[in-house]
């Protein structure tokens, strides 16, 4: 798409990046009443070789004694410094939400817009399985220190966007009255949102997603754990 006006608004309200750590407005942006913070899971161990059974974050605090809260980071409750891959199974993916999660939050999102019909799409330019030469003269949304190609589309397509066999969610996505963003940094194990308070409550309530509410200023790096040594 070569008109990205529609993506503005999100490059005026995101954060400039703090030399003291990144804090949640630079990974979405600031404007909205409430913020919530999605772990992606982690997988247990599969015998046969498939994908794995879902492990929330709070089980894998519960297996190595570390202390769950708003802001823990997995590679702290994991104890990931020693064991980059646990006997236990496989880290949660980072720059995706997968692909359960992704199709609740939409579900969840759909009753807070009054555009679920028009949404916009933002995927990081980065990527390999994107042609750099296909997409040399298109347009960027621009952030601090990540640019995306921008996509639009109704509301259900957040799980569809595909090139080849390679399948990616959003690492930005918003739809056209601007009631939400989710954001999912490429670098990050977690997906933010920011919407009315409504929306942020009904996210945190959600039995099958794993969330915490947040704030614009907390930190989305390792160094925003405090409490897990």
């Amino acid at each position: 798409m070569k008109d990205t006006s529609a993506a503005h608004w999100v490059e005026q309200r995101l954060w400039k990046w703090s030399k003291d750590g990144v804090p949640v407005g630079s990974v979405v942006p600031e404007g909205f009443q409430a913020y919530a913070r999605i772990l992606h899971p982690a997988r247990k161990r599969s015998l046969d070789g498939g994908q794995g059974e879902r492990v929330r974050w709070s089980t894998v605090a519960a297996w190595t004694g570390r202390v769950v809260h708003p802001q823990m980071q997995f590679e702290r409750i994991a104890n990931l410094a020693e064991h980059e891959f646990p006997l236990w199974g496989s880290p949660p993916m980072q720059g995706v939400l997968p692909r359960e999660e992704c199709e609740r939050v939409a579900g969840l999102l759909r009753s807070f817009t009054s555009t679920p019909a028009r949404c916009w799409f933002c995927i990081w330019d980065g990527y390999g399985f994107l042609d750099p030469k296909r997409y040399s003269s298109i347009p960027r949304v621009r952030a601090e220190n990540r640019d995306y190609l921008l996509y639009r589309g109704p509301i259900d397509a957040v799980t569809d966007l595909a090139w080849g066999p390679s399948q990616q969610s959003p690492n930005l996505w918003w739809p056209d009255d601007q009631a939400w963003c989710v954001a999912t940094d490429i670098d990050l194990a977690d997906t933010y949102i920011g919407g009315s308070e409504e929306c942020i409550s009904r996210i945190l309530g959600d039995t099958e997603i794993e969330a915490f509410r947040t704030t614009l200023d907390a930190r989305v790096d390792i160094g925003g754990d405090t409490i897990n040594p």
